[in-house]
């Protein structure tokens, strides 16, 4: 295999384990970890979280694949995600997402997802994991523009 978490991670993960008394548990906060690590989560990481969940390998990726924050790809360019759900639609994603596709679809990676948690910072996206909250398209040009 040649994916391993790393030395940070397994720290994390000893520590996680103590808290789940249920190995199968692990698998979520495990996901995010490897993608976050790499970028996306490869077969080979997939087949590690089912080592340290005791849960079958095809399980890990059918969670994996059920939620649409995970990438199963490395990305190409640069991740943009744009919340799709009602309070980031009422205060204007639908726009956020129009902007960004008619202008950097070319330099960056443009993913709806599902309610990432910041409904008081709606319209709201990630770059690169990071929030960016209260969005407006010009708001959106200074940041990327400043990256």
């Amino acid at each position: 295999m040649s994916f391993s978490f790393s030395e940070e991670n397994n720290l994390k993960i000893a520590s996680l384990m103590k808290r789940y008394p249920q190995k199968k548990a692990l698998i979520l906060p495990l996901l995010w970890m490897a993608q976050k690590q790499d970028g996306y989560i490869s077969e080979d990481a997939m087949q590690v979280i089912s080592e340290h969940s005791h849960m079958p390998y095809m399980h890990v990726y059918s969670v994996a694949t059920f939620y649409t924050m995970f990438r199963l790809q490395k990305p190409t360019k640069r991740v943009i995600e744009v919340c799709r759900t009602l309070s980031c639609e009422l205060r204007g994603s639908q726009e956020i997402k129009k902007h960004l596709l008619e202008n950097y679809s070319d330099s960056y990676e443009i993913v709806e997802v599902e309610c990432m948690g910041a409904c008081s910072g709606a319209p709201m996206c990630t770059l690169d994991g990071k929030y960016l909250e209260n969005l407006t398209p010009r708001l959106l040009d200074e940041v990327l523009n400043a990256n």
